[in-house]
């Protein structure tokens, strides 16, 4: 079998993230996060997202993740036509104009968009990405952007004043209030909850076109913050397209986690606000339990999936054609960012073992670590490939998992 591809060739692939549409719209609305280079941790984030839409029980997820930051973007080419919701999870490289022009068409006629927290950094230069999203921070925007907006005496305020676009104080609890509590996405909620331990996004500013505020919170001098009532929950009519904006949700930088996604003040107002940007209007009960205003709540179906890898590993094993890939995606990704991490490598080395080792993994799941994950394989591996080219099925992959290997 003549398969010969070079390491630079395999990560080039490793690095694109592939798209798969879920089977179910039937019953449920699809929604696609878009993902892969973030000044946070999107990794955590990313897969937060997915869970907290999918458990609304109205959505179906799949994920879009791009190349790492500083990698060739021109394979990025996503369509989003497919999805009832577009979830921004990214701010890194400029998208391919293929990807961009698709992504404003898809607004411009009816799709729905969830801009989540940092995803307002992004593509400053990008005229109309930042109507989509109202109001961005930070990537040196600054008086040329579009108005500071805040609220004063119950009104919202568009200030012109010079000055940079995007800042935050020291992360901490603070009150949401209401501005629009009739709004379908809060409408039942209660006017003032607290929210856990966040980054108060502040200073935001932009075109603020057809934008209306849905809630605010005060940013305290005490921690840093400006002194203003700062937007928080935002909607923005965009063409035929909604925009629900949320700046709320910080998952960390680094090695350092926040709780802020676990806050069920943020998860319910990001499943309701979804649905209206997928609908126009919200179904779901206000829920039994949410914040009080002087006591936040963590969400009670929140599950830690970036932290536990068990569940990634589980749907790898029972992945089958034309079914959702995206735990392969994640996986890719935790190799990619751990090559360096001798102990998380032979976590992953094991775990790569075990699945072709298992009769409870699927032929596709086997396929796909043999064709896709081999190249960082060792000799540790070489038993397995060979009892694996035996098996009629799997024997062309198998051979070409030999031949990466020099075997």
């Amino acid at each position: 079998m003549q398969k010969r591809i070079t390491i630079t060739v395999i990560l080039a692939i490793f690095s694109i993230a592939i798209m798969n549409l879920s089977c179910s719209r039937e019953t449920r609305m699809s929604a696609l996060v878009v993902t892969g280079q973030n000044n946070h941790h999107w990794q955590r984030s990313s897969v937060a997202l997915k869970q907290i839409l999918e458990k609304s029980g109205i959505f179906t997820v799949d994920m879009s993740i791009s190349p790492a930051t500083g990698q060739d973007m021109s394979g990025f080419i996503v369509d989003f036509s497919p999805y009832d919701v577009v979830v921004l999870d990214y701010t890194g490289d400029d998208w391919p104009e293929e990807t961009r022009n698709n992504f404003v068409n898809y607004v411009q006629n009816g799709g729905g968009v969830v801009v989540y927290h940092a995803a307002n950094n992004a593509f400053p230069d990008w005229p109309e990405y930042n109507e989509i999203i109202g109001l961005g921070g930070w990537g040196g925007r600054n008086e040329n952007a579009g108005p500071y907006v805040y609220i004063q005496d119950g009104e919202v305020v568009e200030d012109n004043s010079p000055g940079r676009g995007g800042s935050h104080g020291r992360p901490h609890e603070f009150v949401v209030e209401a501005f629009n509590p009739s709004h379908p996405v809060l409408e039942g909620l209660p006017e003032r909850w607290m929210h856990t331990e966040d980054e108060l996004y502040s200073e935001l500013r932009g075109p603020a076109k057809n934008m209306e505020v849905l809630a605010y919170a005060y940013a305290d001098e005490k921690f840093g913050g400006t002194g203003r009532n700062e937007p928080l929950l935002m909607t923005i009519t965009y063409g035929n397209g909604r925009v629900f904006h949320t700046v709320l949700g910080h998952a960390g930088i680094g090695d350092r986690f926040f709780p802020a996604m676990e806050s069920a003040g943020f998860v319910v107002t990001a499943q309701r606000g979804a649905e209206w940007a997928a609908t126009g209007k919200v179904t779901q009960a206000v829920p039994a339990s949410f914040p009080t205003e002087t006591q936040s709540l963590r969400w009670e179906f929140y599950e830690d999936i970036y932290s536990d890898i068990t569940p990634v590993v589980e749907r790898m094993k029972k992945y089958e054609t034309g079914k959702s890939n995206d735990s392969f995606n994640i996986f890719r990704k935790l190799i990619a960012e751990n090559l360096d991490d001798r102990n998380k490598m032979d976590e992953y080395h094991n775990i790569i073992r075990d699945l072709l080792k298992s009769r409870n993994s699927t032929l596709e799941c086997k396929r796909i670590l043999l064709t896709e994950f081999s190249w960082i394989a060792d000799d540790s591996y070489l038993d397995i490939y060979k009892k694996l080219k035996n098996n009629r099925r799997l024997s062309d992959e198998a051979q070409y998992a030999l031949e990466l290997i020099g075997k």
